[in-house]
């Protein structure tokens, strides 16, 4: 794992926290769209009776630019939650704060739609995101993804 790429980093990182009675895939991406492959998210993350399409973003600063999240993801992830029991959201961590949030789609559109910004400011993800608890193992974060997931399961995971 190179050093250099902190998103590789974050994404492994993600992967190693996923419980294990989850199914969990990495959908294949070619450079942001390029040789036409064009995601709506980059992990589809599994356990019955629920889907979520998760994109994981990391981010310097106290926001993040809208700019970072392409079209085709939100177009991609509101029309897979139509369907009941698909959730599709970003997981997005803040390096500098150390703070790490789950926002659905449907309050990213919402955003998009009401608020003047050109990023999604950390403080609108803390009112509006469910926060990830994580902790620092030396360099690399160990994050809390079963606190998220059983919102959506009630108490057991």
């Amino acid at each position: 794992m190179a050093s250099n790429n902190i998103g590789k980093t974050f994404e492994q990182e993600f992967k190693e926290c996923v419980p294990p009675d989850y199914y969990l895939y990495r959908l294949k991406d070619d450079t942001s769209g390029f040789y036409g492959v064009s995601n709506p998210c980059d992990y589809i993350l599994f356990r019955s009776p629920y889907l979520f399409l998760v994109e994981l973003k990391t981010h310097k600063g106290k926001s993040i630019p809208i700019a970072k999240i392409r079209p085709n993801q939100i177009q991609g992830m509101e029309k897979a939650t139509q369907y009941e029991g698909v959730y599709g959201g970003f997981l997005i961590n803040f390096r500098e704060l150390e703070e790490t949030y789950y926002i659905t789609v449907q309050d990213v559109i919402q955003f998009t739609q009401t608020e003047e910004r050109k990023s999604i400011p950390v403080e609108w993800c803390r009112d509006h995101g469910v926060k990830i608890e994580q902790k620092k193992k030396r360099v690399r974060y160990s994050y809390d993804l079963e606190s998220w997931l059983r919102r959506y399961y009630g108490k057991s995971v």
